[in-house]
């Protein structure tokens, strides 16, 4: 998936992180992108973005993810298609 200090970083571990999950709700709620506002993670947040509408053009509901909350694991396979799907098309897979 991404780099970070010559460690890979999983699906798993991206959709976890606060500012995946900011992005993805971001997105489900229909606000403006922040993407500066979000510093080293900004990739994080721009692909939890992408994550929202990769599955919104697949006509599938969003599923609720809270930034503060853990995720419910219920959803955690969809989002991490979903991200890698995302990854794939833009060559990071």
């Amino acid at each position: 998936m991404t780099q970070r200090r010559n460690n890979w970083v999983s699906a798993r571990d991206m959709i976890r992180s606060r500012a995946w999950r900011e992005g993805y709700e971001s997105f489900r709620l229909g606000k403006p992108p922040e993407f500066g506002a979000h510093g080293r993670k900004s990739l994080a947040y721009e692909y939890g973005r992408l994550s929202a509408a990769f599955i919104r053009s697949k006509g599938q509901q969003l599923p609720r993810v809270s930034a503060t909350r853990p995720l419910n694991e219920h959803y955690v396979p969809q989002l991490v298609r979903a991200l890698s799907q995302v990854a794939a098309i833009n060559g990071l897979d």
